[in-house]
This record gives C-alpha cells, sequence and structure tokens, in this order.
C-alpha cells in the first residue's frame, strides 16, 4: 500500500509540475471545472472556482480503483 501511495504522490507531483510548465492537457482533463454543478463566481478582478459536480465523479473513480486494489 506504501507503494501505491508513493507512486501516487510521484504522479501528482509529475502532473503539477507539467500544468506549471505550461503543457498541453488531454482532452479529458478540459472537463474539470466546467461540469453542470460547477460553481464560477467572478466578481471584479475575483475569480472563485468550486468544482463541485468534477469533485464528486473524481471521488467516486478514485473509489472504485481503489477498491479494486484493495487486499481484503
Amino acid at each position: 500500500m506504501i507503494q501505491f501511495l508513493g507512486m501516487t504522490l510521484l504522479l501528482i507531483i509529475a502532473a503539477g509540475l507539467a500544468i506549471h510548465a505550461g503543457v498541453q492537457l488531454p482532452w479529458f482533463i478540459e472537463w474539470f471545472g466546467t461540469l453542470p454543478g460547477d460553481i464560477i463566481i467572478k466578481k471584479g478582478s475575483l475569480t472563485l472556482y468550486l468544482p463541485v459536480t468534477s469533485s464528486v465523479l473524481v471521488s467516486a473513480a478514485l473509489s472504485i480503483v481503489l477498491s479494486l486494489f484493495s487486499r481484503k
């Protein structure tokens, strides 16, 4: 389990570095934050993104993947 968490951490760090470097993300990442139920509040120079629906979908997908790899 520790190895899985370590690899997940490395993937998250690599994705963050790629985003910071300006690498174009694949098409399946572009939907994040634009689904119905995601909240965008714009007031002057302030923009607040609350990706509620996207977060729920990501959480469900991760729960399914982690349950498949659990050793029960």
